[in-house]
């Protein structure tokens, strides 16, 4: 790793490294119209102010490069690094170089309870022994010290900038959130976030109310009796149900280990006190696998509808795929994650199963058989699987389009689809180095393209919106850059996120135009792909084509609830209705930078939905797809894919994964379309 290079060495360094080739020069400035136009962004990123490498103000400046718009997060609870400074050098959190905030502001301006002293993060002292600091409560280092620097940087680069936060939810893995309240008045302030941040994290054991602001953290009657309803009055496996009564005399309650009432709660809370200008949607929800009672696990879909149906204009969509993208296990998910495997056991495609492949019940097989420890382990069906791992908490994947995500959207919920960065480092490389084996820097790999229309409300608000909508679609690798997707009758059309009202028995016209540019994208790599050269194709890394684009089709029926239909309330297939309603493929690279097919769904007679995928990688790529396209569990080509050209880099020692695997398996998702047939049930 990095713990013996100089921090001064890497700085200077850092100029002639990595120089991503697009320019910084407000693209989002000359593109925010009140016509709208697709910009692109990133909202899950991390600095020296939680576990990342470089200083917020470094982030940021290098994060607008490549994007329109940035939302920075970093992790809540208590951290001990000044992130007014870069780490280089920082290999994790055994060790670092940075400053801590004990030196530079001092442990007297620390507010709150006492936080607890760590060596996470310190480095060490100059006899060679782990250092130990005090922490400062991530609220107050979000009020004080890192919102004023994403503003200097707001102000300098004229580009839209703001302040999130990746959540630490109780029950559950994390969740990006974005409060905006405040971010941009006349003297902007991030308070709402602080306080969610205050109240709601399962890592924030602070009862100060934020260091006397008085902050507390109950949700109005009204919304703790629906808790109430859905969970009980006491206790059971999901929290305690009366979660107003869990406060106690400082409002607040920090017991919350398990708590998936308290996070239901939370989201209550963002819809109560910031109706339009919040967001919470889950990142890398997989990667721990299934929820576990009193633990902080992941997620069940019961959990996904739950937060929905309390909040839908917060609880709008997940980050099904993870950032981590240059991880030798891509995202960072593996079949023997302690404790109980990752969803899924692996990344498809990149892709978290929850939407890129079809979920089993937690703790069953696909045929509903119970899993048992003997599953598990080098002996069981499932031997990648640690032996001691927790029946209950495992989730089985396979290949297929009948996914979590499409059973939400097959109740007709809105429901998005979201990537995001999850820069912290790039691994065994200095933070500017053109290689890596963990991150990419937020806009040089993934990045959502959402549709931003101008209005009053300004831009941090029109970016929340535009979320919202479901009029965005995520793309790896500079694969598309572009695209429109419309479902039309002869009087009317729909795109991304919209319904499509339709006479029965009306044909309905499909319309994919993606913009698959020419040239290099920001790989470093200019050697053939080695996921296609399995197929005798020639194809450098740096410059990617799209090979195939996939439309599902699914039928809408009422939703589920958890009172009248427990079972399937708590199932995450999809139904059988969902399918690949038609393919294209496209083996060799148009003149035209744009790719535009047409299908027509004859007869609509049900409500639908349809959506879109794409990929550089054809249907029946060895190893990497299967003979519909659908992308096959990553560790199978890691395993059995190799990276022979005499260009390929050391650092793979010749294997198919790390950043050559993520630059070399690339796709794009875009958001649906609802089609609903005139006067059903909406």
């Amino acid at each position: 790793m990095l713990a013996s290079v100089s921090v001064t060495a890497l700085t200077v360094a850092a100029a002639s490294l990595m120089a991503p080739s697009a320019v910084l020069a407000g693209d989002f400035n000359s593109k925010y119209t009140a016509a709208g136009a697709y910009m692109s962004g990133d909202f899950h990123n991390h600095t020296t102010c939680a576990d990342g490498a470089v200083s917020v103000k470094t982030l940021a400046t290098q994060s607008m490069v490549n994007l329109d718009w940035f939302v920075h997060t970093d992790h809540g609870g208590a951290y001990p690094r000044d992130c007014r400074f870069d780490d280089f050098a920082y290999d994790g959190p055994d060790d670092g170089q940075g400053k801590l905030w004990e030196d530079t502001v001092g442990k007297a301006a620390i507010k709150g309870d006492p936080a607890p002293t760590t060596t996470s993060n310190t480095g060490h002292n100059a006899n060679g022994t782990v250092r130990s600091a005090q922490q400062m409560w991530r609220w107050q280092s979000l009020q004080e010290y890192q919102f004023p620097d994403l503003i200097e940087r707001r102000n300098a680069l004229q580009q839209p900038i703001m302040a999130g936060m990746e959540w630490v939810v109780p029950a559950h893995e994390h969740t990006s959130t974005a409060i905006i309240t405040g971010q941009y008045a006349a003297v902007p302030n991030v308070n709402g976030q602080a306080q969610f941040e205050y109240c709601f994290a399962v890592n924030s054991d602070d009862t100060s109310g934020g260091g006397g602001q008085g902050w507390t953290c109950e949700i109005t009657n009204a919304d703790n009796d629906k808790l109430r309803t859905r969970f009980g009055a006491g206790k059971s496996d999901q929290g305690t149900g009366d979660y107003n009564s869990t406060l106690g005399t400082k409002g607040i309650n920090i017991a919350d280990n398990g708590e998936h009432v308290k996070s239901t709660a939370a989201v209550y809370w963002m819809q109560e006190k910031h109706a339009g200008a919040a967001y919470a949607v889950p990142a890398h929800l997989e990667r721990a696998g299934a929820f576990v009672p009193g633990q902080n696990r992941g997620y069940n879909i019961e959990h996904l509808r739950d937060w929905n149906n309390a909040a839908p204009d917060v609880a709008f969509g997940f980050e099904s795929q993870p950032g981590h993208q240059a991880a030798s296990n891509r995202g960072e998910y593996s079949a023997d994650r302690s404790p109980n495997g990752s969803a899924g056991q692996f990344t498809y495609g990149g892709t978290g199963c929850y939407a890129a492949a079809e979920s089993a019940k937690p703790g069953y097989d696909f045929d509903g058989k119970a899993l048992t420890a003997a599953d598990f382990g080098p002996n069981g069906r499932f031997a990648g699987i640690p032996s001691n791992a927790n029946p209950t908490g495992v989730t089985l994947c396979k290949p297929g389009v009948r996914t979590m995500w499409d059973a939400m959207l097959s109740e007709g919920r809105h429901y998005w689809f979201f990537a995001s960065s999850d820069w912290h480092n790039r691994g065994n490389f200095a933070p500017f180095d053109k290689y890596s084996t963990q991150d990419f820097w937020p806009g040089e790999y993934q990045k959502n393209w959402t549709f931003v229309r101008k209005t009053s409300a300004g831009p941090a608000q029109d970016i929340v919106n535009g979320l919202r909508s479901g009029n965005n679609f995520v793309a790896m690798g500079g694969l598309i850059d572009d695209m429109s997707f419309k479902a039309c009758t002869a009087n009317a059309c729909a795109t991304m996120g919209e319904t499509l009202t339709v006479n029965s028995g009306a044909d309905v016209t499909v319309t994919i135009a993606v913009h698959d540019p020419n040239g290099t994208n920001l790989s470093p790599y200019s050697f053939n792909n080695p996921a296609l050269l399995q197929l005798g194709i020639k194809q450098p890394i740096n410059k990617p084509m799209v090979a195939q684009i996939d439309l599902i089709q699914g039928d809408v029926h009422a939703p589920y609830t958890a009172s009248a239909n427990p079972d399937a309330y708590k199932d995450p297939l999809a139904p059988a209705t969902t399918k690949i309603a038609k393919s294209w493929n496209f083996p060799v690279k148009a003149a035209s930078e744009w790719k535009t097919v047409t299908y027509v769904i004859r007869s609509v007679t049900a409500n639908k939905y349809i959506r879109v995928r794409g990929s550089n990688l054809p249907a029946g790529t060895p190893n990497k797809r299967d003979a519909d396209g659908n992308p096959l569990r990553d560790d199978i080509g890691s395993n059995n894919i190799k990276c022979s050209d005499p260009a390929c880099p050391a650092h793979v020692n010749g294997k198919f994964e790390a950043d050559i695997e993520g630059w070399s398996d690339l796709s794009f998702f875009a958001n649906p379309i609802f089609i609903q047939i005139k006067g059903s049930a909406s």
